[in-house]
């Protein structure tokens, strides 16, 4: 190589170099920026006894930076339209009602999937596919990608609930 593409070289590595240094303190402010504006959310959903999901049902870790930052700006704008019309101390009451209320709901209409089969199972032995059936009729709701996995893992690991005799499971 000649002495002018060593120099080019250089320049052109020390200009990469500067241009780096430059993108990773911008990418460090703007992390701190995400985050302060992280928290303000959380505190915005803590103040109106909101849980951390967003609108279409995403949860707070599943949502990209920018919508984050598009829903707090929302979120602000509408606790201030809110507090335009009527003094604070209302908007604190009639949120910590809303927050009872569903709690309540929450609580009382599930019943575990334990609670569910034991009923099921008290008075004669079924095998899991009869168990699981008999549960969906029972309105017990699964979650999962697969609810029989599920079932067995809980009949076969509660050996003090369930009593096992050749795949047919009793309460016990």
């Amino acid at each position: 190589m000649s002495k002018d593409a060593v120099k080019l070289y250089k320049r052109a590595a020390l200009v990469l170099q500067r241009e780096k240094v430059q993108l990773e303190k911008e990418l460090s402010s703007a992390k701190t920026s995400v985050s302060v504006i992280e928290n303000r959310l959380r505190e915005i959903y803590n103040a109106l006894g909101e849980t951390a999901v967003k609108q279409g049902g995403e949860s707070a870790g599943k949502v990209g930076r920018k919508y984050k930052s598009k829903v707090a700006k929302k979120a602000v704008k509408k606790t201030s339209a809110k507090r335009r019309g009527r003094p604070p101390e209302k908007i604190v009451r009639k949120d910590k009602s809303k927050v009872a209320k569903k709690a309540v709901k929450k609580t009382s209409a599930k019943r575990s999937l334990k609670d569910v089969v034991l009923s099921i199972t008290k008075e004669k032995s079924l095998d899991a596919k009869q168990i699981f059936n008999a549960a969906c009729k029972a309105g017990h709701k699964f979650g999962g990608k697969n609810p029989m996995n599920s079932l067995r893992v809980m009949l076969y690991t509660n050996k003090k609930l369930f009593k096992n005799k050749k795949g047919k499971f009793t309460a016990a």
